[in-house]
């Protein structure tokens, strides 16, 4: 507030002087000429939008321009989905993976994940795939492990790896897009980054967990048709300020060509983008902590694209209009490499066997140090073909658009490397596995679609009904999408006139699986029949009985994402409102759940040996044994998720205010997002009863569900001073209410399985029954009793000051004000005051 009051004071004369200059002119010409100059400069102070602006076209979308980037000052992509309606400012988080989700609240678990992996990147036209990468650590993916959350299989893209200085212009597009983008289920992003000339421009960031440094140039060619952009970006983050032994570390680069051909008949516009990046996640143990010192653990990327563009559009024809070619081609590098000192404790069996059946195997050393590669070499092709024609039917404009794209996606990494001798993690169920084993895929789409605009008298519609159609590797997914705008006549009120537009679509969106959940690595069961150890190690062996799975789901099918919504645009006298009411259903999304497998074995008796006595390692040949049965769960991936989104979506964009340059901009929304398992799920209890393993498995009809909720505002307040290069916002961001709930579900199953693969009812009376009551469980109502968490606003601040825009300076405060008062929950209290400190950091930016 007190850079708005100075504001005020250092325009308010200026303004005054004006006033008096007018009130002393005596000449008509001289005031006409004056109000045109102040009318010309109020209109381009008006189209200075620090915030993001919503799209007037079809499609329910964002737009993020460079000006609203600078005065955001972001570390990564992921900071510019705070601008969009429900988004809200959050500290960097750079030291895990950072996933983008639209029009939801949270992600409870990465059963849910296709809410990431259904948006699509598009940088310049070209998709950032991530359909080869398999970079996870195959047998240790647990929370405890390092590469957990860094981990994007089947994720989508890590937003850490995208800076935004090269960026232009950003649309996202939350609704229901051209059919012109397939493999998609939630949204696209689509990156424009610079082009043409410009001086020297550079940049440098501070915050309290990073440091990042950027530079570019645009150069043009003597004939001025020709352009080359050439920039470079460093960023180096901690996960903490004080903590050295964990960061995250990226570089980009990226050189740009553009060439226009113009003429009388048609012109022409080739673009080819060569694109490097790279990022390093590093993580060792502080040796304060373990003195041995020896976890490291460092994943790395590498990406090298090549992207070419070529639009020709048509002056003179009538029909075909414009034809766009689209090629990108990208490799990968990408390494983890994990060293960890593994503790097994005593008789830990060793089975390094790649084949099904019985091994007499060793046993791993007491404790050791393992090694982990992860070596993989993604390569990807996109080719993109499209036509733009047009014709008249009547009073009727039709722009026809038809288009072919073909996708092929392959790794030809190491994949998996380590000694099975001395496996990163005892009792692994996997073994190393090469990636270049294992198919490409590919696919191929056909789109068209017809975009019609009729006047009606003072009415005026507009309509964009079409089709996709995509097939892979078996599988198709047909995708029909219909978007209506309808331009009400301008109704007037006093001396204004209002513009009322209503818009109306609905569309499905198909997601198919990647190369990890298509082709999935063989699980190794590996049931211990006999395990002697033996003081001298000369006498010590084991038996094992080693199952080979192939948990492939030949039933996967394409994730499925229908969308509807309505929505209204609101404008007069450059106020602008914005609403839009949203409902999603999404019930085959891709989970990994588990399919039931039986197994026999022996189970031998070691005790008839006596340990003084033997002279060699017993031979299973000469011990009497038991025959039993087990039943284990296997991974599968399954479209066994389902995500229903329901919102409120609003903006509201202010003119600036005479005299004091400033606007007001209110947007917010209101989300529920219910997710849920859309398929019986089997379930075991590790219990013994009588010395005895529990046999039984039951089918459950329903399995952990969720429903979230939240209600959220951001009023900014931004003041653009041009005459003194100032510029500064204060935003309130106010979350009403945020709510969770657990789903209700049951906890008797609908059938249960037994060791022998019998399949049966379950009744009343087995929850009485010894062994099949303890399938069933009585949940307490409190689990299902929904949370409620109550206001809390935040205060940020941001101010920008130019220098003959030459030099700019920057700085932001997050949480300058927090209002977070504590509540209370079944009589305890949540304690939330005094646990958000603020937040800042400063930057620095050149334009020579």
């Amino acid at each position: 507030m007190f850079f708005f009051l100075i504001s005020v004071t250092l325009v308010l004369p200026a303004q005054a002087q004006q006033k008096d200059k007018k009130s002393s002119s005596s000449k008509k010409d001289t005031v006409s000429t004056t109000l045109d100059s102040l009318k010309a400069k109020q209109v381009s102070l008006d189209e200075v939008v620090i915030t993001a602006k919503e799209s007037k076209g079809l499609s329910t979308s964002s737009i993020i321009d460079r000006r609203a980037m600078k005065h955001l000052q972001p570390s990564s992509f992921t900071d510019l989905l705070s601008l969009l309606p429900g988004g809200r400012s959050q500290d960097p988080n750079l030291r895990s993976a950072n996933l983008i989700g639209l029009r939801q609240t949270g992600t409870p678990s990465t059963d849910y994940d296709i809410s990431s992996l259904g948006t699509s990147f598009l940088i310049d036209g070209a998709p950032i795939s991530t359909r080869a990468n398999m970079q996870y650590t195959a047998g240790l993916m647990n929370q405890s492990d390092a590469n957990y959350k860094r981990d994007i299989t089947g994720k989508g893209v890590d937003m850490r790896t995208l800076s935004t200085d090269q960026i232009e212009r950003v649309e996202i597009i939350r609704g229901i897009p051209s059919v012109e983008y397939g493999d998609i289920t939630n949204g696209v992003v689509k990156i424009i980054r610079k082009q043409g000339e410009s001086g020297v421009e550079a940049r440098i960031k501070a915050d309290g967990f990073s440091k990042l440094a950027y530079v570019g140039k645009g150069f043009a060619f003597p004939d001025k048709k020709t352009f080359l952009n050439v920039d470079f970006d460093f960023l180096n983050s901690k996960s903490d300020p004080t903590n050295s032994f964990e960061n995250f570390k990226r570089v980009n680069t990226s050189i740009r060509f553009n060439k226009l051909w113009e003429n009388n008949t048609r012109d022409i516009n080739f673009k080819s983008d060569l694109d490097y990046g790279t990022s390093f996640d590093n993580q060792r143990v502080d040796p304060d902590v373990d003195v041995l010192g020896i976890d490291k653990y460092k994943s790395e990327y590498n990406r090298l694209a090549l992207s070419n563009n070529l639009d020709i559009d048509f002056h003179q024809q009538r029909f075909l209009k414009s034809i766009h070619l689209k090629s990108s081609l990208s490799m990968q590098h990408d390494q983890i490499n994990q060293t960890k000192w593994v503790q097994t404790g005593a008789a830990s069996i060793l089975n390094p066997y790649t084949e099904a059946g019985v091994h007499t195997v060793g046993f791993l050393p007491a404790n050791y140090t393992a090694h982990l590669l992860v070596d993989g070499k993604p390569v990807d092709v996109f080719l993109k073909a499209m036509a733009k024609m047009g014709f008249k039917s009547g009073k009727i404009n039709h722009g026809i658009l038809v288009g072919v794209e073909a996708n092929y996606s392959k790794n030809l990494g190491r994949g998996q490397v380590f000694d099975p001798y001395l496996p990163p993690a005892a009792g692994m169920s996997t073994r190393p596995r090469a990636y270049k084993n294992i198919p490409a895929t590919k696919d191929l789409s056909v789109f068209a679609e017809d975009l019609v605009d009729v006047n009606l008298g003072k009415h005026k519609l507009e309509m964009a009904a079409g089709v996709r159609a995509t097939t892979m590797a078996g599988l198709s997914a047909i995708d029909p999408r219909v978007n209506a705008l309808w331009a009400l006549p301008k109704i007037n009120i006093g001396a204004q006139k209002l513009q009322i537009n209503l818009g109306a679509g609905i569309g499905w969106q198909s997601k198919f699986p990647v190369i990890a959940q298509l082709y999935p690595d063989y699980t190794y069961s590996d049931l211990e029949q006999l395990n002697y150890y033996h003081n001298n190690p000369e006498y010590r062996t084991a038996s094992v009985m080693t199952y080979k799975f192939l948990a492939e789901n030949k039933n996967l099918q394409p994730a499925r994402n229908r969308k509807w919504e309505l929505k209204a645009h609101f404008s007069m006298n450059r106020n602008r409102l914005s609403i839009t009411y949203f409902k999603e259903s999404m019930s085959n999304a891709f989970r990994n759940s588990t399919e039931l497998k039986f197994m026999d074995f022996k189970r031998y008796d070691a005790s008839v040996l006596d340990p003084n006595k033997i002279t060699a390692a017993p031979d299973i040949k000469d011990l009497p044994y038991r025959d039993l049965k087990a039943m284990k769960l296997i991974g599968l991936v399954t479209n066994g998720s389902a995500i229903y989104k329901e919102g409120i979506e609003y903006r509201y964009n202010s003119p600036r205010i005479n005299k004091i340059n400033t606007r007001i901009t209110v947007d917010g929304a209101w989300f529920k997002s219910v997710y849920e398992n859309s398929l019986p799920v089997y379930k075991t209890k590790g219990l013994v009863i009588d010395n005895e393993e529990f046999i039984y498995a039951g089918l459950y009809n329903d399995d952990n569900g969720y429903i979230r909720s939240q209600l959220n505002t951001n009023a900014t307040i931004d003041t653009y001073l041009p005459k003194i290069g100032l510029e500064f916002s204060t935003s309130i961001q106010s979350r009403w209410f945020s709510s969770s709930q657990n789903a209700r579900k049951s906890g008797t199953p609908i059938e249960y399985v037994d060791v022998n693969g019998v399949t049966r009812p379950y009744t009343e009376a087995d929850k009485k029954d010894k062994y099949l009551q303890w399938l069933n469980t009585d949940y307490s109502e409190e689990l299902f009793v929904k949370n409620t968490i109550p206001l809390d606003v935040n205060v940020n601040f941001k101010v920008v000051k130019n220098f003959k825009d030459k030099v700019r300076v920057g700085m932001f405060v997050n949480r300058i004000f927090n209002y977070a008062p504590d509540y209370k929950v079944n009589g305890f209290t949540i304690r939330r005051s005094g646990f958000n400190s603020p937040y800042f950091g400063m930057e620095l930016s050149f334009n020579l």
